[in-house]
């Protein structure tokens, strides 16, 4: 079988298992093969990038399904039950001050690069830091 096709199928196996073991009987590839692949700069990169973009792919889910949990939330706060009322009225309360002191945070941290970027630029010194 040509060494793509294994490192194909044990990128496929790594993602879909949670470890190397799984992953070896999954794909069928040792596990001395497996970590082999994964000394690789290239193939550890390929690994990489296909995990985050799973990661990212089930953030995007969670993201959609926030807004129906918020409706969801905002239903029930006006349910009968005195307890499930209040405890959807605190959840929302918390959640939105967290989003408040989380936006101030980014506010801030921006505000601090900005002026480092200015100083930085001032003093003739390259900036070479991304921003995100």
């Amino acid at each position: 079988m040509p060494k793509e096709t294994n490192k194909a199928k044990v990128l496929i196996a790594l993602i879909e298992t949670s470890s190397i073991r799984e992953a070896a009987k999954k794909s069928g590839i040792g596990e001395a093969t497996i970590y082999r692949f994964l000394q690789d700069k290239e193939f550890l990169a390929e690994y990489r990038n296909a995990r985050r973009q799973t990661v990212e792919s089930a953030i995007a889910q969670m993201q959609n399904a926030a807004s129906e949990a918020v409706e969801r939330l905002k239903e029930l706060q006006h349910c009968e039950n005195p307890a499930v009322a209040a405890r959807c009225a605190q959840i929302i309360f918390e959640n939105a001050l967290r989003g408040l002191e989380t936006t101030d945070i980014l506010q801030r941290l921006e505000a601090i690069e900005d002026e480092h970027n200015r100083q930085t630029e001032a003093n003739g010194k390259p900036n070479n830091r991304k921003r995100f």
